[in-house]
């Protein structure tokens, strides 16, 4: 029996470059992670209120204290954007690698967001 070594060598060198690809994607998403990591603020023009939002590592979300679930839609370094649990789209924009706006769909607004020190 002959073996076709070279079948094989194309085989796994197809699936070394596949793992390799998925590694870079996930550094990747990785990195795109930190640029929206933090807790900013807002302020809610209609009531004057003053909200919190937090990001974190794995991208969980919390907005004044309670956890958002969510799905995610798109994440770039230009966009945030998640559909949460009842349907509504919220998107936090970057200018210059920094986010800048949160767009709430559910009150057709944007708000300006500034991040807290620590």
């Amino acid at each position: 029996m002959r073996l076709k070594w070279p079948v094989f060598l194309s085989a796994t060198s197809l699936g070394v470059a596949a793992v390799g690809a998925k590694f870079a994607r996930k550094r990747e998403a990785k990195d795109l992670n930190n640029i929206y990591v933090g807790s900013w603020t807002f302020t809610h023009p209609k009531d004057h209120k003053a909200h919190t939002i937090t990001i974190y590592p794995d991208l969980a979300i919390v907005l004044d204290g309670a956890a958002i679930i969510y799905q995610l839609i798109e994440l770039s370094d230009q966009k945030l954007a998640i559909q949460d649990q009842y349907g509504y789209h919220l998107l936090i924009q970057t200018k210059n690698g920094t986010p800048v706006t949160l767009y709430d769909e559910l009150e057709d607004a944007s708000f300006p967001i500034l991040l807290l020190k620590n």
